[in-house]
Order: structure tokens, then sequence, then C-alpha cells
């Protein structure tokens, strides 16, 4: 990150030229150049990029905010937007941010928030969900969706990011009052409508492409699913993609959370009837006529940190033992042989890369941060397995012994 090195740069000369005057100084020097180094992360760095109303407004190859209208909105009630890169070739990436889920008073109560985040690892969550759009969008963003690496298959794609920040897996359609400990929190679940209102606006500014990628990551996995369909409805020409990566979670209780509680009106929107494995049931089991020619692309790391202890808030399960871990990953591994069995077009990507054997955990995304390039399964790294999937239309699983 340019603006890192930046700072320890900044820093490192003022440390040593301080301390050819006097301590007094050299701390007064440190402490400016801390100060200055956040105000340019936070103002200059993570500054929400500049906005425009239509693609023809976008002349460089830079992010861009566009602003969506009245009808979206964030879980708190502050404004919602996306985030668009105009690329230089036919091919268009739709991503669907993850950010957790809230559905009862416990979880809405845990917003996640940067202070948070400092408590490190617990194996209990202790937040659940993004409310309003982080900074981290999209300056952050990095793997597939990185410009400056010039290995990046994706580099020249443009790339349509969809934020989240409504805690109901992008397809909520209720503003719900949770209670916990005798305080009231509001949520506005309103994922369906933003999510409307930034496919209008893809439909509108790119209509002539030729492949897309529609993908997603934690929560944004499932969304990817839910929402490949009616893209596909709409492209009937060009070439559908759908990654979902880091997903899958078994739990009786989807129907009642999605429909129930976000009032998601699943049969009517999502177009598949909901079992336990709501990601299957998006993949399989549905229930609309339409033929969709899409390549779903699956990948999962074999002991998840995140969805591992998501699992266990929503099933209630104990996270003393790693038994709630393993439970986990014997239900990924046996639905990952499902869908490989299935009348799909279908490839996965498994792996235990990176195991931390204390925790009995694996990293829990890998297509937009540092693991695109470094995880691997089968000794293939992610970023070449979705290449060769993708661009050269190869298809390629990997991570058999691990299903064994």
């Amino acid at each position: 990150m340019k603006a890192t090195k930046w700072i320890a740069a900044a820093a490192g000369c003022a440390v040593v030229s301080g301390l050819y005057v006097n301590a007094l100084v050299t701390a007064a020097t440190v402490a400016a150049v801390i100060v200055l180094g956040f105000l340019y992360l936070y103002f200059v760095f993570f500054a929400r990029p500049n906005h425009v109303a239509s693609l023809d407004e976008i002349t460089d190859t830079k992010w861009h905010t566009v602003g969506l209208g009245d009808a979206t909105t964030s879980g708190d009630g502050s404004d919602y937007a996306m985030f668009v890169r105009r690329g230089t070739s036919k091919n268009l990436v739709i991503h669907f941010s993850g950010g957790g889920a809230c559905w009862d008073g416990e979880t809405a109560s845990r917003p996640i928030k940067p202070v948070g985040a400092l408590r490190g690892y617990t194996r209990d969550l202790k937040m659940f969900y993004f409310n309003s759009l982080t900074k981290l969008f999209p300056a952050a963003l990095a793997g597939m969706a990185d410009r400056r690496d010039t290995t990046n298959a994706f580099r020249d794609w443009s790339f349509v990011f969809v934020p989240y920040s409504t805690g109901d897996m992008h397809v909520g359609n209720a503003t719900n009052t949770y209670t916990h400990n005798g305080k009231n929190i509001e949520v506005r679940h309103n994922g369906r409508k933003n999510c409307k209102a930034v496919l209008d606006w893809v439909y509108a500014n790119f209509p002539d492409v030729d492949k897309i990628m529609v993908s997603g990551e934690s929560s944004g996995a499932w969304a990817s699913a839910f929402y490949v369909p009616q893209i596909a409805d709409h492209y009937t020409e060009a070439k559908l993609y759908c990654l979902s990566d880091g997903v899958g979670i078994e739990t009786a209780r989807w129907s009642d959370i999605l429909d129930s509680t976000w009032q998601a009106d699943s049969a009517r929107t999502l177009g598949f009837k909901i079992g336990t494995d709501l990601f299957e049931s998006a993949l399989i089991h549905r229930t609309d006529a339409m033929t969709h020619n899409i390549k779903y692309l699956h990948s999962n790391t074999l002991y998840d940190d995140t969805l591992t202890r998501f699992s266990a808030a929503l099933n209630h399960k104990s996270t003393q033992t790693n038994e709630f871990i393993d439970d986990w990953a014997a239900h990924a591994k046996a639905s990952i042989k499902r869908l490989d069995e299935a009348d799909i077009h279908y490839s996965y990507f498994l792996t235990d890369w990176g195991h931390n054997t204390k925790r009995h955990t694996t990293e829990h995304t890998l297509t937009t941060n540092e693991y695109y390039n470094k995880c691997t399964a089968d000794g293939v790294p992610f970023s070449t397995w979705v290449k060769r999937n993708v661009i050269d239309d190869e298809d390629i699983s990997l991570g058999h012994e691990l299903l064994l």
C-alpha cells in the first residue's frame, strides 16, 4: 500500500534526524508524522471517490461513486451508494460485498465497528454486520479488483462493486425493530431495493458486454448465486460466470430468517426452494422455468474462521471445543460433492492452505484481498484457478483429495 510505505519512510527520516537534535523534537516530529499519516489515510486514501451519474462521465480507470436515489439506504438509515471503475474491455465484473448478517436482538445490537476489530480473534463472534458504508470501500480492494497488478487477468474488465450494509444477504425488504437488553435497535433490511437500483444502473450503462463475472464474498457469495439468474436473463448473449467465495452454512432457520425476518419473499423473488443449505438450494433447487447458461465457481477454505462461527451462532452450538469447526467442514465437503454431481456447470476450489493449527482455522475469503495470489489448492494459486475457468474457459476443480 503506497500510503503505508510513505508514512513508514517519513517516520523513519523523522526519527533519524530528530536524534541529532533532542528527544523532545524527535517525539514531536514523530507525533506530527503519525497524525498527518492518519489524516492522509482517512481523508485522502480512503476518501469517497468522485460522484458520477452515468458511465459516459467516466474517462479514466479510477473508482467512482454512484448515488442511487431515495429508495436505497443502509441499515442504520444512512446513505447507500455503489462504486464503479471503467475498464478497457467489453467484459464486466459485478461484485457483491460481504459483511455478515443480523437476524435478532443479539446480532442486531452488534454491528461491525473499526474499534471492535482491534480486539482480534475470539471464538464467539462479537460483531455481526455492517450497518453503514465503510471507508474501506473501495480503496482497500485488492486481488481480482487490483488494476495495478499487471498479472491480474481481470485488470482490464469494468468493475461494479455492490456494497453491503443491510445485514440481509442483499435480499431483505423490511425495517425491523429488534430489542436487546432493554434497548431498541432499528435495522433497515433494504438489500433487495439496493440491488435492484444497482442492477438497473448496470443494465442502462452496460448494454453490450461479452463476458460477465457475477462474484461475491461471504454474504455477497450467497447474493452472487441469488442474482446471477436474473442477470443472465437480461444478458442473454453474454457468457455468465458466478464466483461464490466463502459460502455455505447449514441450518434449519434459513427459511424463517429470509422470509419472516428479512421479508425476502423468496418463492417469488429468488426462484428456488429454501432448504437447510441456502447456497446449495440457490444452485440446484430452483423452481423457475428458465434454463440459465451459467458457469458456477465455488471456493471454500476447509476450516473457514468466519463461517464456522456464524454457523455456531445460527445453530446455537458451543465453541468451547473444535467440534463446531469440524462439523462445518464435514458439511462443506458433503455439499461440494452434491453440487459437483448435480446437473449444473460447476467447478470448485477447496483448500486447507494456511491452516492455523492452534485455532484450527483457515482464512475466510480470497477474491479481493492478498490471498487471491497467495492461497493455493493442489499447488495452484486461487487466481490461476479463476483465470483458467473464466479467461481460458477450462473446467477445472481443485482440492479433490480433501473430499475423500
